[in-house]
């Protein structure tokens, strides 16, 4: 089949509108695309703007509540502070205090015991007579001498009566323990 000269017009005529057609279809596609890629593109930066503005804004915030912590932790430490520092203060005084007005009753307690504590060694010795008659003396002059006992036994005292007096011994005392006396009779 042959085509003829107005077929070849008609395909070419089809040929330009397809070609033109598809130029705009073209052209179309390429502006939707810009303005796709233009909105797009805007989308984006108005995104990270606002990501960028909330992450200042989440930062303030997040400075603001850590100032506020940090104050009430501040605050909460300095009270815990002062509370140690008046517990120690008291603890202190009240050392004082005690040292002060418990000392004296202390001593006074270990005074009082250690007197109780002589009186009941003391009671547990044997009672023995107070004034006895010495042994062995010479009675011209020395009657109604007595002798004497320390408290719980401990020495001797022997207690002379009126008018005897200890003199000094004529003969020297070489073996010592010996004591001379001067008596009425005596003399």
């Amino acid at each position: 089949m042959k085509t003829g000269p107005q077929m070849n017009t008609l395909l070419q005529s089809l040929q330009a509108k397809v070609e033109n057609q598809a130029s705009v279809a073209e052209a179309q596609t390429q502006k939707l695309l810009k303005d796709f890629e233009l909105h797009l593109s805007q989308a984006l930066h108005d995104a990270q703007k606002k990501i960028a503005r909330d992450m200042h804004v989440l930062e303030e915030l997040s400075t603001q509540v850590h100032d506020r912590t940090a104050g009430q932790i501040m605050g909460h430490a300095q009270t815990i502070q002062q509370a140690v520092d008046a517990l120690e203060a008291s603890r202190r005084e009240w050392r004082t205090v005690t040292w002060k007005t418990m000392l004296p009753y202390y001593l006074g307690g270990v005074l009082l015991t250690c007197w109780v504590l002589m009186m009941a060694v003391q009671l547990t010795f044997p009672a023995q007579e107070r004034a006895t008659a010495l042994p062995n003396l010479a009675t011209f002059g020395l009657e109604g001498t007595s002798l004497i006992h320390g408290p719980g036994g401990l020495g001797r005292v022997v207690r002379l009566p009126r008018g005897v007096e200890v003199t000094r011994c004529p003969i020297p005392n070489i073996g010592g323990g010996s004591v001379c006396i001067d008596t009425v009779v005596t003399r």
